[in-house]
């Protein structure tokens, strides 16, 4: 009997320690439907100003480097890693390799270090390697005189250097979105974003896929973000569909190869203004963004090469008509309305 009674106990207490568990994973279960509800995300301020020699207009964030003070840099999807010039910040591991860049067409030297980094509060989970460079240029110089020392890089390809960003924790490292707002008329100093954590839009105007190429020395997947699948129109033209960049750094579109030959320029090769350019993702049956080529940098400036490699970096017009978000596990790479709710 004893027996049978302690069956049935120990039966009764399975039971109800079953049922608290089912209900404790049910509870356990509404809490991550609202933390799903919920994503986390650090927004880092981007403050536009006048890039050198007025060519258009360039996206600046501040960041740390350990406990250093923060300090401006340019925001650049164009290139991968930071690059710094002026003196060594005060967290850093300097090494003796020497690594290149290029700054306005010229190639630079500089030395290699490593220190951890934080944006906004963010700080990654490893020291993130950088380029300190010891030497000067006008360009440089004209950077140093707007109090911004160095370029940040966020570019999801390959490099001599790594993304920054994807050495952040969690999602914040996964995928992230950036947006300008563009200075009109004496209005200086408007605010945009790098949204570290964002999710992708729920209803993009474009989406490319990225060709994948492997991994950096950190295992962060790698994807070619010289090779959206853009479909381009000028004016009359024949569409021509040819590896796009998204470029924040560059202020001029610029079109190469010899199948925009027949694009109407004018005297100094920009593309005539008054002519009607589309753009659509391979993947689409539509037509994202339409403009008309101007000769203003950073909204309607088109440079035509005809020749070489065909290929299209956007500039950085991109980055104020629209929120481009990266989201480096699937090599996705969205273009939303920035005004829509929810993207």
């Amino acid at each position: 009997m004893r027996r049978i009674v302690r069956t049935i106990t120990t039966g009764l207490c399975l039971s109800l320690l079953l049922l608290t568990a089912n209900q404790a994973h049910a509870d356990d279960s509404d809490v991550q439907t609202v933390a799903a509800k919920e994503p986390v995300t650090v927004s880092v301020l981007i403050r536009t100003m006048d890039t050198p020699g007025r060519s258009g207009q360039s996206g600046i964030l501040e960041m740390r480097m350990g406990n250093s003070a923060p300090f401006s840099v340019m925001l650049d999807t164009g290139s991968v890693g930071l690059r710094l010039w002026g003196s060594q910040p005060p967290a850093a591991k300097m090494t003796t390799r020497t690594v290149h860049s290029f700054l306005n067409g010229t190639r630079v030297p500089g030395l290699l270090g490593t220190a951890p980094m934080t944006f906004a509060g963010a700080t990654t989970k490893l020291d993130v390697p950088f380029q300190l460079i010891n030497t000067t240029s006008s360009y440089i110089q004209q950077w140093k005189n707007l109090n911004v020392v160095g370029i940040l890089g966020i570019g999801v390809g390959k490099g001599d250097l790594t993304n920054p960003l994807v050495a952040l924790p969690d999602v914040l490292g996964l995928r992230w979105s950036v947006h300008f707002a563009r200075n009109v008329g004496a209005r200086g100093g408007r605010m945009g974003a790098l949204v570290l954590g964002d999710q992708a839009p729920t209803d993009a105007t474009m989406h490319f896929v990225l060709p994948y190429i492997g991994e950096n020395v950190n295992g962060a997947r790698l994807w070619n973000d010289h090779a959206a699948d853009g479909c381009w129109t000028f004016g009359a033209g024949r569409e021509q569909c040819v590896p796009t960049w998204f470029d924040s750094g560059f202020t001029v579109m610029r079109v190469k190869g010899k199948q925009f030959a027949h694009v109407p320029v004018t005297s100094t090769d920009l593309v005539r203004p008054g002519t009607r350019v589309r753009l659509a993702a391979g993947s689409s049956a539509f037509v994202g963004d339409r403009f008309v080529a101007g000769d203003t940098g950073s909204r309607n400036d088109v440079r035509v090469i005809p020749r070489g490699r065909p290929g299209i970096n956007t500039g950085n017009s991109y980055f104020f008509d629209f929120t481009v978000a990266y989201d480096v596990v699937s090599g996705d790479l969205y273009l939303s309305d920035p005004s829509r709710k929810g993207n």
